[in-house]
């Protein structure tokens, strides 16, 4: 078809393609000697003209400017050769096809190189695999959180916010200050002074809990700073040693602090100024060290204004104040503690149920009034009152009762659904949504250099998302 052109317009279009704006082209001899060379060649490789003209691919490469000849395999395999290629001037990519052109007696006349460049690809690529890196070193770092909390695995998210809730207290459980952990009731605060301790320079020491809410006023007082015998009518005839004395060199976490009454607010201001204390009927001063740890669903600061809590006490406890999110917060975190819960019920009774698809959407999608508490309490209820292997959409709207779904869109997808009932290992999840990625920013970006600035700046919302496959493979 070409040959039936006319002669001016073949000229044209010959000079317009041998000037291909997007395509470097080179030229040789059969020997290797380069006859011919456009100038998007010397765009792609940084390297002008006269370094290549009347030389040979051999040369070239033996000086290093190159990292392989395309041509020289083509003119020892007399067969078209497709390799990638780098270039000595600023490592620049590029892949590189090399077509053999044959006389009549089947030798090698010429080789044509055919380059692109692939510079901005090959960034992208890395771009991903450091993302991939990137959040596989959060992975690790969770999964450590989780271990040093306990063996149980009773630190279960994967939502933002119950990470920075985490990573805080991992950090500040390395210094020696009183902590105040505020948040709704049943939202795992708890589970929060637990990373506290067992992060501080304190953890191979006791770490003793109370609940100010749970013992009645006139005894809390003697579980706090123990007595002297005789100290009251029916106390122990030996004494005994308060709480705050057996957390000594360790920590004490008071919860409800705002349970506290005034009278023993002030002596524990007192403790906490002197590191000292008497037991009831005592007159001695007994040195103690611990490190202060209160939780509260009350607002304190309200509490001031009522002259029910002592402010100079408020600001002894809130030193750093960690704010626990409710379960409304962390919705995402929902179907890892369904989960998580269904694992450890299944084994404490003896059974080996799994939730309906239905079913796991369904307590997905309500709200608990009674956060986390409220949540376990409802899958331990599935898991014994279900009569089936299958705890049905049925067993789960009776155990969850008077609860509601919220209108938020559900977490779960059922095409992630779907994926995990197709067999889908991890690797091929989180390879499928990297590809899923790749495929997004290639639509929406022409140029490569922007794709991979785009997927630099959202390197870390890819890291959770991706966090997210990971955690629902456990």
């Amino acid at each position: 078809m070409f040959e039936k052109l006319p002669e001016d317009l073949r000229s044209i279009l010959l000079k317009e393609l041998l000037q291909n704006p997007f395509m470097g082209i080179n030229i040789t001899d059969g020997n290797g000697k380069v006859l011919f060379l456009n100038k998007t060649h010397y765009k792609i490789t940084g390297h002008p003209p006269e370094l290549y003209i009347g030389r040979t691919m051999e040369q070239i490469t033996d000086e290093g400017l190159i990292s392989e000849s395309a041509t020289l395999i083509t003119l020892k395999t007399k067969k078209t050769t497709y390799i990638s290629q780098i270039s000595s001037h600023k490592n620049r990519f590029f892949q590189v096809t090399a077509i053999p052109v044959m006389d009549d007696r089947g030798e090698i006349k010429y080789v044509i190189n055919y380059l692109i460049e692939v510079s901005d690809l090959v960034e992208l690529r890395n771009q991903l695999h450091d993302a991939h890196i990137h959040n596989q070193q959060l992975i690790n770092n969770n999964e450590l959180l989780r271990k040093k909390l306990n063996h149980s695995g009773e630190l279960v998210y994967q939502s933002t916010v119950m990470q920075n809730v985490v990573e805080a207290a991992a950090k500040v459980a390395e210094h020696d200050v009183s902590v105040l952990i505020t948040g709704p009731s049943g939202a795992g605060k708890e589970v929060i002074a637990n990373l506290l301790h067992v992060y501080s320079n304190r953890c191979k020491a006791p770490f003793i809990k109370i609940n100010c809410a749970a013992i009645p006023e006139q005894l809390l007082e003697s579980e706090l700073f123990g007595y002297e015998p005789g100290a009251f009518t029916g106390s122990n005839t030996k004494g005994k040693k308060g709480l705050m004395e057996s957390a000594d060199k360790g920590t004490l976490l008071l919860d409800e602090i705002g349970e506290l009454p005034l009278s023993l607010q002030s002596k524990l201001l007192r403790v906490l100024q002197n590191h000292k204390l008497r037991h009831i009927g005592g007159n001695k001063d007994i040195d103690v060290d611990f490190r202060l740890i209160t939780s509260t669903n009350a607002d304190l600061e309200a509490m001031i204004q009522q002259k029910t809590f002592r402010e100079d006490l408020y600001y002894r406890l809130n030193v750093i104040e960690l704010k626990m999110p409710g379960l409304e917060e962390r919705r995402e975190d929902i179907v890892l503690l369904i989960n998580h819960f269904l694992n450890s019920y299944n084994a404490k009774h003896n059974t080996n149920k799994t939730y309906q698809k239905e079913a796991l959407l369904y307590l997905t999608s309500c709200n608990y009034p009674g956060n986390v508490r409220e949540l376990q309490n409802i899958v331990e209820r599935t898991v014994v009152m279900s009569t089936g292997v299958i705890i049905t959409l049925a067993d789960a709207q009776l155990a969850a009762g008077h609860l509601k779904p919220a209108s938020q869109e559900n977490i779960l997808s059922d095409t992630l659904f779907v994926d995990i009932e197709n067999g889908k290992c991890l690797k091929e999840l989180v390879a499928d949504y990297e590809k899923g990625i790749l495929a997004q920013y290639q639509k929406k970006y022409r140029s490569g250099a922007k794709m991979a600035e785009a997927l630099q700046t959202d390197q870390s919302t890819i890291s959770r998302k991706l966090s997210r496959y990971n955690i629902l493979s456990e």
